[in-house]
């Protein structure tokens, strides 16, 4: 995956194929964004809304079917984020550092490790029917972020999500 300044696109290692990618715009205050397939057919639709009196963040999406989702923060940490579709409950855990893991109902189907350098990210997974709404995910919380050349990310001082660093895909 490759992060530049509002855009975000995933490709396969090796491989210089877009597989799916998002944009995102802000207009006074408020994020829009927009998830694709490789051949520019839309995937989903996000509204970010930031609640500051709560210091709470949620995304608000609608897929290509017209099928509305949110992805909200599922603890005061803000290191377990949730995603329930009609069929599957998709959890996304932030660890300390630059690692994350994907939950598909309950069962970890991925793990991901952003680079010490901003803008690249390695993803294992063999769920590839689970892409879309990893890719969902992680997107929203990249969303609004700017990307500013290099920047070291040294973990979260607090307490975030243990990771099991035995998983494979």
């Amino acid at each position: 995956m490759e992060y530049l300044i509002d855009n975000l696109t995933l490709t396969k290692k090796g491989d210089s194929r877009t597989i799916m990618y998002g944009e995102w715009s802000m207009l006074f205050g408020k994020y829009k964004a927009k998830i694709f397939e490789h051949n520019e057919r839309l995937l989903f639709s996000i509204k970010k809304k930031v609640n500051v009196w709560k210091l709470k963040v949620n995304y608000f999406i609608k897929d290509k079917n017209g099928k509305s989702f949110e992805i909200n923060g599922k603890n005061k940490k803000h290191s377990i984020y949730e995603l329930k579709t009609q069929e599957n409950m998709f959890e996304l855990k932030l660890h300390s550092g630059n690692k994350k893991s994907f939950f598909k109902n309950g069962i970890q189907i991925a793990s991901i490790d952003e680079t010490v350098f901003k803008g690249k990210t390695t993803i294992k997974t063999k769920s590839i029917e689970s892409l879309p709404e990893l890719f969902l995910m992680l997107f929203c919380l990249k969303i609004g972020e700017d990307n500013d050349g290099i920047t070291l990310n040294f973990g979260n001082i607090s307490r975030m999500e243990p990771i099991n660093e035995n998983w494979k895909p």
